[in-house]
């Protein structure tokens, strides 16, 4: 999904916050032009989350060692650790544990502070915590899903950020044991960028040891074709179905082709617009069924 002139200027803005947060103007004016420099030689056809690996690298130039995102991932891990023994108890009482697990899932995504002010995301997940079972996912996308899953020998699931990770080991968890044959394996970022989950959050959360995991290759914000580590690329290859979870790993991956699964909160507004759909709402969408989409906005 090709970024276009609404993603520049969200980008933009974004950076320009980060940067101003350290009050030092030349700094900040410097690291603008090469926002902007990493924007003008992105190559063709990439998608938004492609620029923020050149984002991150630019970042360590002007104020090197540092991770903006690292307190507040582990402040976003810490929170729903905190809540999983209650959503874990709402899961197993559920009639559908796997359905409502898939649905918390898909809440966590609200924890995405490359499009949300961290404020901003969670009031939106403590909103959003009680309404989960009322968010319905699509039936025909969910049976589509588990008449997959009955025949499927592997399944890799494309995280997303920090916190949300954690929902995730509870999806993980019913999978295993609605599906107990099913090699499930869960993909984060290969280096640090924005509040996304690496392999250190990973462990934090303990999803490392549910599952196998793998990573991106890189700092980019999503799953680019063209651009991942050969791992990666490889259990894609194979995999029977795919799970992603996320707006940036949509915006990477729709109109592939793959047997994907689409999870996430339409947050932005360009998205909204392509999709048709209200923003801040819950989307569950398979790639092989997705209407044609416009994806170039004015």
């Amino acid at each position: 999904m090709q970024f276009d002139a609404c993603c520049i200027e969200c980008l933009v803005r974004r950076q320009y916050q980060l940067a101003a947060r350290h009050g030092d103007g030349a700094k900040s004016y410097a690291y603008l032009r090469d926002v902007l420099q990493a924007i003008l030689d992105a190559p063709a056809g990439v998608a938004a989350p492609y620029l923020t690996g050149s984002f991150a690298k630019a970042y360590q130039t002007y104020w090197p060692g540092e991770d903006a995102y690292a307190q507040l991932k582990r402040e976003s891990n810490d929170l729903v650790l905190s809540l999983l023994p209650e959503i874990r108890a709402r899961v197993e009482a559920a009639g559908d544990p796997l359905k409502l697990a898939l649905q918390f899932a898909r809440t966590g995504n609200f924890l995405d502070f490359g499009i949300l002010t961290p404020e901003t995301a969670h009031a939106a997940l403590a909103d959003a915590l009680d309404k989960t079972p009322d968010m319905a996912l699509d039936p025909a996308v969910y049976a589509d899903l588990l008449a997959d899953l009955e025949q499927a020998r592997s399944l890799v699931i494309l995280g997303d950020n920090a916190g949300e990770i954690a929902f995730d080991t509870v999806l993980v968890e019913q999978l295993r044991r609605r599906y107990p044959a099913l090699a499930v394996s869960y993909c984060v970022r290969g280096e640090n960028t924005l509040n996304d989950a690496t392999r250190e959050d990973a462990a934090y959360v303990g999803m490392d040891a549910l599952v196998p995991i793998l990573d991106n290759g890189s700092a980019i914000s999503g799953t680019e074709p063209g651009f991942l580590g050969p791992a990666l690329q490889d259990a894609l290859d194979r995999a029977d179905v795919i799970l992603s979870k996320g707006s940036g790993n949509f915006e990477c991956l729709a109109g592939c082709g793959k047997n994907i699964y689409y999870v996430f909160m339409c947050k932005c507004d360009r998205l909204s617009r392509i999709l048709r759909v209200p923003n801040m709402t819950g989307q569950f969408l398979r790639e092989l069924t997705l209407p044609p989409l416009t994806f170039l906005q004015p």
